[in-house]
């Protein structure tokens, strides 16, 4: 999940956006209007006294109309005078006519970033979102949306709060003769286990791992993303014995603040319709910003070498709004303590976050889990992959009836 900052402000940086194209298209029409005036220009005063020269292409301009509009938009209009500037060397030859030739005259990345100049340096050097990404969405066919390969992630406030790591408990609980924690407290369920009664699904299904660095980590190559390890925990859990249904949606496209919405509509109506659904696990990868201050110690935490592998750890994320919280959070638990039993420093901890659902209602057999991070290649997701089935194996085998 990587982290997202200044929602708000780049929400109203959209709307502006919007209220400068709608400006811009009522501009070209009144121009239109008074192009077709067939009344003539007053070049002089009621005094008959010379006119005032108003533009810098000359007086012999004004003598020809189509190159009176071409000096008004010019001069009135930034990104109008952007575009002639560097693609008309003389301006004497300035011929301008908006129906034919609008898509060569205006183009949406100048005259935007000739408009909030200010706006977009912050959002290149502080966020990283590319000018020609940002401009992309907005201009977007409306009839065809257009599903970019290089999305703009802004990621949600909720997940960007660090949450209170909780303290491990797992030394409190009874222990069979192998050494596996007893599933004490849980709600237990029954199920037919002909027919899948684990569902494992991706809100953030583009986050991805090294070598993956490009958009922030996030590709739609699923060799690369989350939904391979998603696979990887599917295959675990039905070598043991599991039935899984596996979802592969990419919900955070084409819109990355919509995921949660998305996901949820998704995860809702496979259980309507396959009611034997009961354990649900939404798998993510965390993210670690590049200039974050507490890198080095990620880096640190990010892996365990297991039998001579290097594995990337896990945590397990909470969210305290959602109703069943307490129930949730005994099955969180019970997930790390069955996997400190059998890979001691895998699991990295719970975070409860300050706030948020993140979907975690639907079921009280329902984990979020964070499988690496950014800073794990591939290789060591996969592993982890294998590692974290079988866990949830054991888990899953131990609360049914």
């Amino acid at each position: 999940m990587w982290v997202k900052t200044q929602k708000t402000r780049v929400d109203y940086l959209i709307f502006a956006l919007l209220c400068m194209l709608i400006f811009f298209v009522g501009s070209t029409i009144v121009m239109k209007f008074v192009k077709n005036n067939k009344k003539n220009l007053a070049y002089k005063n009621l005094d008959n006294e010379e006119a005032i020269e108003a533009f810098s292409q000359g007086k012999d301009i004004l003598k020809n109309k189509e190159k009176v509009f071409s000096a008004i938009l010019s001069n009135s209009n930034s990104s109008m005078g952007l575009h002639f500037k560097e693609n008309t060397k003389n301006k004497e030859d300035i011929s301008f006519n908006i129906k034919e030739n609008i898509s060569q005259i205006f183009n949406v990345d100048d005259y935007i970033k000739s408009q909030f100049p200010a706006a977009f340096t912050f959002l290149e050097k502080e966020k990283g979102i590319s000018m020609k990404v940002m401009t992309k969405i907005v201009s977007k066919d409306k009839e065809k949306p257009e599903i970019l390969e290089d999305i703009v992630f802004i990621d949600d406030i909720m997940e960007k709060e660090e949450g209170k790591l909780l303290e491990d408990d797992s030394k409190l609980s009874k222990k069979d003769k192998e050494g596996i924690p007893a599933a004490e407290g849980i709600k237990t369920f029954k199920v037919n286990k002909e027919e899948p009664y684990i569902a494992i699904y991706h809100t953030h299904g583009t986050e991805a791992y090294l070598p993956i660095k490009e958009n922030q980590y996030h590709t739609q190559d699923k060799k690369y993303n989350v939904l391979t390890i998603g696979e990887i925990m599917a295959n675990n859990l039905e070598k043991n014995g599991h039935k899984v249904l596996h979802i592969e949606t990419f919900h955070d496209i084409p819109s990355y603040n919509k995921s949660y919405a998305k996901s949820l509509n998704t995860i809702t109506s496979k259980m309507e319709e396959q009611q034997n659904l009961k354990v649900v696990f939404d798998v993510h990868r965390d993210g670690v910003s590049d200039n974050a201050n507490y890198k080095n110690k990620a880096f640190s935490q990010s892996k365990v070498n297991i039998d001579g592998k290097d594995v990337a750890t896990f945590s397990l994320v909470i969210g305290p709004e959602s109703p069943n919280k307490d129930e949730v959070l005994k099955f969180a638990k019970y997930i790390k303590q069955v996997s400190d039993s059998l890979y001691p420093g895998l699991c990295k901890g719970i975070i409860v976050k300050p706030k948020g659902k993140f979907n975690q209602f639907v079921s009280d057999h329902s984990a979020l889990i964070e499988v690496g991070s950014n800073l794990n290649t591939i290789e060591e997701a996969m592993e982890s992959g294998n590692k974290i089935g079988e866990i949830l194996s054991i888990v899953i085998e131990n609360i049914q009836e």
